[in-house]
């Protein structure tokens, strides 16, 4: 399951972009979205839906299953997706 970020809801609180703006970017509308999922680990996307004051990021599951703690991120970000 690939991340989404549910761009309309957005309420530009720089939270995510400030977390990793190689993964989330603003739109012309400053609206974050997914620039790149790659763009960093997956526990950023994690972190990143922690954080969000609107609760719109949702983190997926990670493409990569080799990273530290993996089993552990996948379990905290479960409630965001």
């Amino acid at each position: 399951m690939a991340p989404w970020l549910e761009t309309e809801l957005c309420t530009s609180c720089d939270e995510c972009t400030k977390l990793n703006p190689k993964i989330f970017a603003y739109n012309k509308d400053k609206k974050a979205y997914i620039l790149n999922p790659d763009g960093g680990p997956y526990s950023a996307l994690v972190k990143a839906a922690e954080k969000c004051t609107a609760r719109v990021i949702h983190p997926g599951l990670p493409r990569d299953k080799s990273e530290n703690d993996v089993e552990k991120w996948i379990k905290r970000g479960e409630k965001y997706n």
